[in-house]
């Protein structure tokens, strides 16, 4: 271990810019960030960049086993959120996203609740609003383009 660690300690520009490479590329290849079609382009930058990490590390085997414990690590970050997720969504209880945009649509549907007497209602005059000094500043009281005559 202690190789690997001087291995780590002696790396320059270049193989850390393939190391971020490779990491952005795999971590976009896995996820549904982007379609299929480009996640196979992104892919193959990554392997290629997986690849130029481990010529230039010096001895090239601890660029292979630098790229496997990344790979290694993110499947297991991804195996650890998605134990959680299921922990926490059976607890829960799973919702779309279809029903949750349907509970929103119904909640805005429908009537607000009336308050209680003992909560002060809302006035039904409210007072004119002046127009705030910065209001003047920023020239508020010339037309937008939406309101000027044309």
């Amino acid at each position: 271990m202690s190789e690997l660690h001087h291995s780590l300690e002696t790396m320059g520009v270049l193989q850390f810019l393939f190391a971020v490479a490779f990491l952005i590329c795999y971590s976009l290849a896995i996820g549904d960030f982007l379609g299929p079609g480009a996640r196979v382009s992104v892919g193959l930058f990554g392997l290629v960049s997986a690849v130029g990490f481990s010529v230039f590390t010096d001895p090239w085997v601890h660029g292979v086993l630098l790229t496997a414990f990344a790979v290694i690590g993110i499947g297991l970050f991804l195996g650890i959120a998605w134990m959680l997720k299921l922990v926490f969504a059976s607890a829960v209880g799973e919702v779309s996203v279809e029903a949750a945009y349907g509970d929103a649509l119904s909640a805005s549907a429908t009537e607000p609740a009336p308050l209680p007497e003992a909560l002060p209602q809302p006035r039904t005059s409210p007072d004119p609003v002046t127009e705030a000094p910065i209001g003047r500043l920023l020239g508020s009281d010339v037309p937008s383009f939406d309101q000027r005559a044309s």
